[in-house]
């Protein structure tokens, strides 16, 4: 999708402000009208409202209160129509998509903010969102994700064969690489 600069955003304290990795990630996804879409792990709600105004029919999750408080602000500043709730990643869904968009916390920390803590290896939340998300998925269902170079990429992609993994988009950064990647089953 092309980054829409008519989208105004607010981004509350406590809640991960968009960067590179959240618009590498909105160019990288390719969604159509009248799709389901699942925005996991939504903080402020870029990818959730650039979804909603492309068309689809967007639920926004996130683990953490505020982002979800933030992101139905965002979605009345927008005047646009997204469902927001809280989630531990797939906790609290029970319906599958057409496309499933994820800014995990990705790099290799320890006790760091939510928001980018990915643990030893920067995968540890990409594990667990990896170990559920193809239950999510309707038939012809993607997932779109962006991870980075200091993440052990390599492991996941040897541990999660069930996934076919598509380079669709890469940007070299100061001290990394992002890319991001559409999964299919």
């Amino acid at each position: 999708m092309e980054i829409d600069s008519s989208i105004k955003i607010e981004v509350y304290d406590g809640v991960y402000n968009p960067a590179e990795d959240s618009y590498l990630l909105t160019k990288a996804i390719n969604a159509k009208k009248g799709e389901k879409a699942l925005d996991m792990g939504c903080g402020c709600g870029i990818i959730a409202l650039h979804l909603a105004k492309k068309g689809c029919k967007v639920l926004a999750v996130d683990i953490n209160e505020k982002a979800i408080e933030n992101t139905r602000k965002n979605a009345k500043i927008n005047g646009l129509k997204i469902k927001c709730i809280k989630s531990d990643l797939f906790s609290n869904i029970n319906e599958k998509f057409d496309l499933i968009a994820f800014n995990p916390p990705y790099l290799p920390t320890k006790n760091e903010d939510i928001a980018w803590n990915g643990g030893k290896e920067g995968i540890e939340i990409i594990r667990k969102f990896l170990r559920e998300a193809h239950k999510y998925l309707k038939k012809e269902g993607r997932i779109y994700i962006v991870i980075s170079s200091l993440s052990n990429i390599k492991a996941i992609k040897n541990e999660f064969s069930i996934y076919k993994f598509i380079e669709i988009m890469k940007e070299n950064h100061f001290f990394e690489k992002l890319y991001a990647y559409k999964l299919i089953k």
